[in-house]
């Protein structure tokens, strides 16, 4: 489970205020109070209450509210419950009361949970009878820049691989700042006037945001369901993302983009996508009739989400043509390497195509190791639950496919989802015609093997990078002035680079050795030809059979 927030009430300090309890007034001052009447009223401290008092950002929409750090997590203020609708357990979206939101997020124990929740000091907490929603105020853009842009042109060209041409040409227009704390800041724009923000922070902090390694979040006030956008030219197509990052990695590796809008959801919001529609239509008198494509994650999520609007269409009321949602999910016919050779034993035993089996396990998990649940019926059954075994469940599944065969090739995959109940005749229709996709695509389209996943577009934007990084590397002579030659080469073995001088035996030690095109890179130009003589090269080499690493040569 994905626990990036930070725990923000120590344990020591839960321990010493254990003996400070509720607030709950007994008329009897000797009488007990209960551990159940404790846990009613745990029960009564508002979501939001808690989310504020622990520095945990959320947008306020009148009956929900909404989690910024982690943007699939909706607060239920009339019930007080919350969905994290990114995660899934047991076929189920995520969800629970007060104390089950402090067990998830704080990692603490029923009980922990219950005692931090009904301490005395738990007075300054809203109780859900108590809560009132404030009126949204508009937004007011409220940052104030910085005089230059480096840091942030720093982080989003060389952290995040974008284009530099693109960035500077967004900072001049005015959609992308830098702040006075140095915070990439991503403009809204609604008809020329700024709507909202994205922020990503300057700071790196691994034990408070996890993988996220920065903080992420929406300016107060930030007009809901919208989000970053970019229109190029009159647009007939409408390109959705999860981040601003995405959207423009998707750009930076697409430059000849041209009449569409490019726009970003903050993660998965399916009312978002119908705005963006509208946007279009009021700003450039314009629909997306060439199609709305979905560029989110390739993960559980994603394809869940993928799924329902997949099944929607608009119409447009003239030309009475269909506007369909078209699928853009990253590398989305990517293979495991690990998974090919089960399924192809387990196919040529049983004589069916193994492009079926793969076709069942992308649909129902996304070929998720840990079984997880990646289609929007939350079907469970094939390759589901953490403990599942891939050769088990591919010989599960070809055995149903043999049994079901229409002809060459052909199968009934409605068979591998039987059931007697009509409510989910539909969805399970739905279901099948998600592997008929897959397979007819695995068939005609064809797949890529692959030993990394790609989860997002600026995944596939740094692994691009970093191969041109290492071609330039790899193909490079460097010379000095007096002809001798350096070249670089990728061991099979250790998967890193070393360097050698071309004119010297093949028992000699490499120059340096290095594990990125970066790096080395880095180092042929600190102590390559450029700088480097023949005494400083001697130096260096003794430091090199004194196992000196490259971390020590780069300080």
């Amino acid at each position: 489970m994905d626990r990036e927030v930070k725990d923000r009430f120590p344990d020591s300090q839960l321990m010493k205020d254990r003996s400070k309890r509720t607030s709950i007034k007994s008329e009897d001052p000797l009488k007990k109070i209960s551990f159940q009447e404790q846990i009613a009223a745990a029960r009564e401290v508002a979501i939001t209450s808690v989310m504020s008092d622990q520095g945990m950002n959320f947008n306020d929409m009148r009956n929900f509210a909404q989690g910024i750090e982690h943007d699939s997590l909706m607060i239920d203020k009339r019930q007080n419950r919350y969905y994290w609708n990114s995660q899934i357990e047991n076929g189920k979206v995520v969800q629970g009361d007060v104390i089950d939101f402090v067990q998830r997020f704080y990692n603490k124990a029923f009980t922990e949970a219950v005692e931090y929740l009904t301490l005395e000091q738990s007075e300054r907490f809203e109780r859900v009878e108590e809560q009132k929603s404030k009126p949204k105020e508009p937004f007011h853009y409220y940052f104030q820049h910085y005089h230059n842009f480096r840091q942030a042109h720093d982080y989003l060209v060389n952290e995040r691989g974008l284009s530099s041409i693109l960035v500077n040409a967004l900072h001049e227009k005015g959609f992308i700042q830098e702040d006075k704390y140095h915070q990439t800041i991503f403009v809204w724009s609604d008809m020329g006037k700024a709507a909202g923000a994205s922020v990503i922070g300057a700071n790196q902090d691994f034990e408070r945001f996890g993988k996220r390694v920065r903080f992420k979040g929406i300016a107060r006030n930030s007009t809901s369901n919208f989000g970053f956008n970019i229109a190029l030219g009159t647009p007939d197509k409408l390109y959705v993302f999860e981040s601003p990052i995405d959207l423009l990695s998707y750009w930076t590796l697409n430059p000849q983009l041209e009449n569409c809008m490019l726009t970003e959801m903050e993660g998965l919001k399916e009312q978002s996508v119908y705005r963006f529609v509208e946007q279009m239509y009021i700003s450039k008198g314009a629909l997306p009739t060439e199609g709305i494509y979905l560029g989110v994650d390739n993960d559980s999520a994603g394809q869940r989400f993928f799924d329902n609007l997949s099944k929607l269409s608009y119409i447009e009321r003239n030309s009475g043509k269909e506007i369909q949602f078209k699928n853009l999910i990253p590398h989305d016919l990517d293979i495991p390497q690990s998974n090919l050779s089960t399924y192809q034993k387990v196919a040529k035993q049983y004589q069916v195509d193994w492009r079926a089996i793969a076709a069942v396990h992308k649909s129902l998990t996304n070929y998720s190791e840990e079984g997880q649940v990646a289609n929007h019926w939350n079907r469970e059954g094939h390759f589901t639950g953490n403990e599942y075994d891939l050769q088990v469940e591919s010989e599960k599944v070809a055995q149903v496919l043999a049994n079901n065969e229409q002809g060459s090739g052909q199968y009934d995959f409605s068979k591998l989802f039987p059931t007697e109940d009509p409510v989910n005749a539909l969805a399970l229709r739905n279901l099948r015609k998600k592997v008929e996709h897959y397979y007819d695509n695995y068939q005609n389209r064809g797949y890529r093997p692959t030993e990394q996943w790609f989860k997002d577009w600026n995944d596939v934007l740094q692994y691009q990078n970093f191969k041109h990084e290492e071609k330039a590397l790899l193909t490079t002579v460097y010379q000095r002035n007096d002809k001798e030659e350096l070249r670089v080469w990728k061991t099979q073995q250790k998967a890193n680079y070393q360097a050698f001088f071309t004119n010297e035996k093949e028992d000699t030690e490499p120059f340096f050795e290095a594990d990125s095109p970066r790096e080395a890179s880095l180092l042929i130009k600190s102590y390559g030809f450029q700088a480097v003589d023949k005494e400083d090269r001697r130096k260096y080499q003794m430091k090199s059979s004194q196992k000196t690493t490259v971390n020590e040569l780069s300080r």
